[in-house]
């Protein structure tokens, strides 16, 4: 079983799960050479537009898509804007609760987002929606799970 985030987004599928995977690939790459007994943890390779809007405020940055997405994460979970330090410390391989898997296209603007949460249906998931949202999302719906036969099958339709 894979859990599934569905994401309606304010840009085309593509441009949205490009996005998406520029940031998740360099908070990877960072935190596998990080040190989490460390007080903070570099942030060199993040994407400029995310470290912007992940500074713990919503305020219209240089990247429209990225403020408008965390305005609807505050809006829509009542939660504050994470902070980048706070989100990037969730990806200790020790405590993160999901491995990403794969984005497939729903339609011109949806896409589903696949992650591999070892068959839980709940489980530590909010620093993945934060990132949903900040990379330009309306709504994210989820997690659910569904079966790696869903996913081979909705595999057809890559969003990258």
């Amino acid at each position: 079983m894979l859990a599934t985030f569905l994401i309606d987004a304010s840009m085309d599928a593509i441009s949205y799960v490009a996005r998406l995977r520029s940031v998740l690939s360099a908070a990877i790459r960072t935190v596998n050479q990080a040190e989490f007994d460390e007080e903070r943890i570099p942030e060199t390779l993040i994407p400029a537009w995310f470290a912007e809007v992940t500074r713990g405020s919503v305020v219209v940055g240089g990247d429209a898509a990225a403020s408008w997405g965390a305005q609807q994460y505050v809006s829509r979970r009542g939660e504050e804007p994470w902070d980048l330090q706070d989100w990037l410390f969730c990806f200790d391989p020790q405590l993160r609760g999901w491995a990403w898997w794969d984005a497939t296209r729903i339609s011109q603007s949806a896409v589903l987002l696949w992650v591999d949460s070892s068959g839980e249906p709940v489980f530590p998931c909010e620093e993945f929606r934060w990132l949903a949202y900040a990379c330009g999302a309306k709504t994210v719906e989820g997690p659910n799970l569904r079966s790696v036969l869903e996913w081979r099958q909705s595999s057809q339709r890559p969003a990258t």
